[in-house]
C-alpha cells in the first residue's frame, strides 16, 4: 500500500520540476508581448504626442458642435410649438368669447322681447283701466278684463323650456 503512494509522490515531484522548467519560458513571452503593446501605445516623439492631443481636441470640438446644433434644433422646435400653442389658445379664447356672447344674446332676446311686451301690457292695462273708468265700468269687471288679457299675454310670450313663473318674473321687472 505504500508503493502506490510513493509512485504518486514521485510523479508529482517530476511534474513540478518540469513545470519549473517551462515557467520562465512562458513568463518571458508574456513580458515581451506586454512591452510591445506598451511601446505601440506610447508615442515615440513629441510630434506624435502633439498629433494625439490635436486629434483629441478635434474629436471634442466635433462632439461639442453636434451638441450645440441639437440644442439649437430643440430651441427652434420649442419656439415653434409655443407659437402654435399661443395661436391655439387665442383661437380657444375667441371661441369661448363668441360662445358667451351667443349665450348672452340667446338669453337676452327672450328677456328683451318679454320686457317690451310687459311694457306694452302695462301700457294696455293703464289704457284699459282709463277706458273702463271712462265707460263707467265696475272696477271688478275691469280687473277681470285686464287679468284675462294678462293670462293670454303670458301664454303667447312664454319661450320654450321656460316656466310660467320665469316669464311672470321677467314681466314684473
Amino acid at each position: 500500500m505504500i508503493e502506490p503512494v510513493m509512485y504518486f509522490g514521485i510523479g508529482f515531484l517530476v511534474a513540478a520540476l518540469l513545470g519549473l522548467l517551462f515557467v520562465p519560458l512562458v513568463h518571458n513571452r508574456a513580458v515581451r508581448l506586454t512591452m510591445r503593446r506598451l511601446e505601440a501605445a506610447t508615442p515615440l516623439s513629441i510630434a506624435e504626442i502633439r498629433a494625439d492631443k490635436d486629434q483629441l481636441r478635434a474629436e471634442f470640438a466635433m462632439s461639442t458642435r453636434r451638441l450645440e446644433m441639437s440644442v439649437a434644433q430643440m430651441k427652434t422646435k420649442t419656439t415653434t410649438q409655443l407659437a402654435e400653442l399661443g395661436k391655439k389658445s387665442d383661437a380657444i379664447n375667441q371661441l369661448k368669447k363668441e360662445l358667451g356672447e351667443r349665450k348672452l344674446s340667446s338669453k337676452a332676446e327672450p328677456e328683451d322681447r318679454l320686457e317690451a311686451q310687459a311694457e306694452g301690457r302695462i301700457g294696455k292695462t293703464a289704457r284699459g283701466t282709463a277706458e273702463a273708468k271712462a265707460k263707467g265700468l265696475d272696477p271688478k269687471a275691469a280687473r277681470r278684463l285686464i287679468e284675462g288679457a294678462s293670462w293670454r299675454f303670458d301664454r303667447k310670450v312664454q319661450p320654450e323650456g321656460w316656466s310660467p313663473t320665469q316669464v311672470g318674473g321677467l314681466a314684473r321687472r
